[in-house]
């Protein structure tokens, strides 16, 4: 419990009612449907009708409760840890871990790669500075592996697109337009071009 008496969620488990490419879900919790804000890599692992399990996050503030979902409990340490950082609000966190895999995230911070980072949407090299600084040598080991694996852009991208309900004959022919790069930047480009 917080202040006021408000019950955190952690954990959701139910059927995906709807899903939205900008990130996010509906679950269906017993008749109950959570709104949930997720990252693109989360996002392209769920299918409509399927049943789906998300670690949570619940973000309290005064006018608004919001949930961010993950796919387990290291990627949500790694977002705690992310909007720990002084600057990094909870959509920005999101946003970080939508433009790289877990793992790329990670070792970007603990190499020091702030150019990878910077290539997120809204992150600028200061603020990648500033995530190093902080958390290079602090992130947990299994926040790399978590349970997402680094996969092919190509293949994330056609994959939750399927799952949006494109074809994949129309998926395909709107990848070749689109130049390879990090999966959210293919994925917002492919969808695009298919609209």
């Amino acid at each position: 419990m917080v202040a006021g008496g408000t019950t955190l969620i952690g954990w959701l488990s139910g059927t995906v009612r709807e899903l939205d490419p900008a990130g996010l879900v509906i679950v269906d919790v017993n008749g109950i449907g959570y709104e949930v804000s997720l990252s693109l890599q989360t996002l392209c692992q769920l299918k409509a009708g399927e049943k789906a399990e998300l670690s949570i996050h619940t973000y309290v503030r005064e006018d608004q409760i919001t949930l961010f979902g993950f796919a387990n409990s290291s990627e949500r340490a790694l977002f705690r840890k992310l909007t720990s950082v002084s600057g990094i609000g909870a959509r920005m966190g999101l946003n970080l871990m939508s433009g790289m895999a877990t793992e790329e995230l990670v070792r970007a911070i603990e190499h020091a790669d702030d150019a990878a980072i910077a290539r997120t949407p809204g992150i600028g090299k200061k603020t990648a500075q500033r995530l190093i600084l902080e958390l290079q040598g602090k992130l947990d080991a299994t926040a790399a592996t978590g349970g997402t694996k680094v996969s092919n852009s190509n293949d994330d991208v056609r994959s939750a697109l399927t799952n949006l309900g494109y074809k994949p004959v129309q998926i395909d022919a709107a990848l070749k337009t689109v130049e390879p790069a990090d999966f959210e930047t293919m994925f917002r480009a492919t969808l695009k071009a298919l609209n």
